[in-house]
């Protein structure tokens, strides 16, 4: 038995929204059919299944990394983004959007399809701050999408996450609350100062989506008492909340390695090890990539990933391997579940 196997290695592998292209009307069933992924399907098929709940990206990231409660977005990604972090205050992201109309409503198109640059960024935040001098609303930058809003005391304010809001009708999705006329109104009244904003103005001319919006959310102030401590566990992850979530628990954290083959040399190496990891590989979403490419990111996944997570599997390297790939069902598998031969390899498309 390895090294690895001694510590009791404890592994969560995230792929957020891996296999949701699977449900798509458009995917060839040809292409299904024609994916070799044997190691991918010996490891959920043999592993046991559990119903998943749908949850927010957010939601998820707590649960897997054994929180008892999703603990507050802003405040959590804050704590790595800002240097000036305030534990005390009660946070929002304010996030530059665009809102576009679809005949009696407004539709969120969010950040992310915009193409904010630095430069935007910061000249459409000054315009804020100034515009809102008066009010004392100030918002802070750590990103070309990630705007903050510090208030000193907590308010009654409950918000839809950007991505439960993004592509939707936006009027059912307003934040609620005793000042819920209040942040509706400065929505708009932010909408009116973007619209004639220069930024907006060359957009425009070029043809681009315009930055007219924001979209408030993520509230909360984080309590000491909210956070499990988990010092013998590390996360591996390119993002933001993952590693405050790190940080605030006490764990260590790396960000994403490139393969199977990194993770592991770098794990052995760590003296004492950790006895949970959690890895979280982004990939594009499904509206980012063509089927072609997602089709070839998987065997690419299958390769650097999955046949040598099979393999330390078997050879008890890990213990326990737990898998979540944007299904219905999240899994678990242990080494003893590797003697399940008579459960066959499934399809991807019949998990």
């Amino acid at each position: 038995m390895s090294v690895m196997a001694s510590q009791a290695k404890s592994v969560t592998l995230w792929l957020p929204e891996l296999l949701v292209p699977l449900s798509s009307s458009d995917l060839p069933e040809t292409d299904v059919k024609a994916l070799h992924v044997p190691a991918l399907r010996t490891l959920l098929s043999r592993a046991d299944a559990f119903p998943a709940k749908t949850q927010t990206f957010h939601e998820t990231a707590s649960y897997l990394f054994h929180q008892t409660q999703t603990l507050p977005v802003a405040s959590v990604m804050a704590s790595v983004q800002l240097p000036d972090y305030d534990a005390d205050a009660f946070w929002l992201r304010a996030e530059p959007c665009q809102v576009i109309p679809d005949r009696d409503t407004l539709v969120m198109i969010p950040p992310g399809d915009l193409a904010v640059t630095e430069t935007e960024s910061k000249a459409l935040l000054e315009a804020f701050n100034a515009h809102f001098a008066e009010d004392g609303v100030q918002l802070e930058y750590a990103g070309a999408t990630d705007w903050y809003l510090r208030i000193a005391q907590p308010v009654d304010l409950q918000s839809t996450p950007l991505s439960r809001a993004a592509y939707q009708n936006i009027n059912p999705h307003y934040p609620k609350g005793n000042a819920a006329g209040y942040w509706h109104q400065l929505m708009n009244e932010t909408q009116m100062l973007f619209f004639t904003h220069p930024v907006n103005e060359a957009r425009r001319e070029r043809g681009w989506p315009e930055i007219n919006s924001l979209w408030f959310w993520g509230e909360g102030r984080l309590a000491a008492d909210q956070v499990e401590f988990r010092p013998q566990a590390k996360i591996w992850s390119q993002d933001a909340y993952l590693q405050g979530l790190a940080n605030l628990a006490q764990a260590d954290y790396s960000t994403q390695p490139k393969s199977y083959q990194d993770w592991s040399e770098s794990a052995l190496s760590t003296k004492g090890g950790f006895a949970h990891h959690l890895l979280h590989l982004t990939m594009p979403t499904a509206g980012q990539q063509t089927q072609s490419e997602w089709l070839a990111g998987l065997q690419t996944l299958e390769k650097a990933w999955f046949e040598p997570l099979l393999l330390a599997v078997k050879n008890q390297d890990i213990d326990s391997l737990f898998i979540d790939v944007g299904l219905p069902k999240r899994y678990h598998l242990k080494p003893k579940h590797l003697r399940r031969f008579w459960r066959r390899k499934k399809s991807l498309a019949r998990l």
